[in-house]
């Protein structure tokens, strides 16, 4: 996939021999162990561990762009973090999409008095409710462009694009005010599921096995690069979307999440420590498989976007056996 980023981000990258943190702008990447500074923290989480120091010296290195061709490595995720803080149901046509297509077998309302009802409790839910969140497992990461392996026991298994942001400092129990203090940048992650497996009729009573559905190999395609914070002038305007083989399946902006970035690290602090190049998942659009009652398939291509952050292009496979 060829690659351009405006300005600069952050990233890992392999050539063949070495893995290590690069500095990309435009089409270039800057080996950053190579530079006395970040010699001890020569990883992408350990600059995020010093992240207040770092920051200011990516610009000066970003110009002007040097270093070896971005074609002439691989892209590898960005960041290897300690935590995955994942929210759930965060998007409002994702919510009503949710409430149309759950709808008991009595319910008489016609669709668009579900939507309304569901915009009416989305708006509660914000004023006195909190975020859902659940917590992934690092092992389920992949690279932007590595395979997605299909598990032979799951026949639905989907797809979810979503906005990840990615803590630049501590975070316990961080007021609103100070929220966005505490985001280093922001990257792409698709959310993928095995949705048979993650409600089994056995474990339904105890609310799912998240651990099956969601935390497979290869299940969190992430990245390509960390664009730090400063440069996205506003989040909320990011534009998400995902393709399945060409054909736009969901699309959304940022400003449509129901708690948004603040609430969730408010949230998410409240209830446990945030640490450097954690990921803090944001939710994701309408318009994952179960909505259009398309699953994945060896052969099928996923491209995941946010516009001025990055794409991925992850081809799907059968997981060897």
């Amino acid at each position: 996939m060829k690659r351009w980023v405006n300005g600069y981000a952050l990233g890992t990258f392999s050539d063949g021999v070495d893995t290590f943190a690069g500095l990309v702008s435009g089409d270039r990447v800057r080996r950053l162990d190579t530079e006395e500074w970040a010699k001890e923290n020569a990883t992408v989480r350990g600059l995020l561990e010093d992240w207040a120091r770092v920051r200011p010296r990516l610009a000066e290195l970003a110009r002007p762009p040097g270093g070896v061709p971005l074609d002439a490595l691989t892209v590898l995720a960005p960041v290897e973090p300690w935590q995955i803080i994942q929210a759930g149901a965060n998007y409002r046509a994702h919510v009503a999409e949710i409430v149309v297509s759950g709808r008991d077998p009595g319910d008489t309302r016609s669709e668009e008095e579900l939507r309304r009802d569901a915009e009416e409790m989305m708006d509660a839910k914000v004023r006195t409710g909190s975020p859902f969140f659940f917590t992934g497992l690092p092992a389920a990461i992949c690279g932007p462009d590595d395979d997605v392996l299909l598990p032979a026991e799951s026949r639905q298994v989907d797809w979810e694009v979503e906005l990840a942001v990615v803590i630049g400092a501590t975070a316990r129990r961080v007021p609103r005010e100070r929220a966005m203090d505490h985001v280093a940048g922001y990257t792409v992650v698709n959310d993928i599921s095995a949705r048979d497996l993650q409600f089994p009729a056995e474990h339904r009573p105890l609310g799912g096995d998240w651990l099956r559905a969601k935390n497979r190999p290869t299940f969190l395609p992430l990245g390509p690069f960390i664009v730090p914070a400063d440069l996205v002038p506003d989040y909320r305007r990011l534009e998400l979307t995902l393709d399945l083989n060409g054909e736009r399946k969901q699309a959304d902006v940022a400003a449509n999440l129901l708690f948004d970035v603040a609430a969730l690290i408010v949230a998410a602090s409240a209830a446990t420590t945030l640490y450097p190049g954690d990921l803090l998942l944001t939710g994701s659009p309408a318009g994952n498989g179960g909505a259009w009652q398309r699953w994945l398939r060896p052969g099928d291509v996923l491209e995941a976007a946010i516009s001025g952050i990055g794409a991925q292009h992850n081809r799907c496979v059968e997981e060897p056996r």
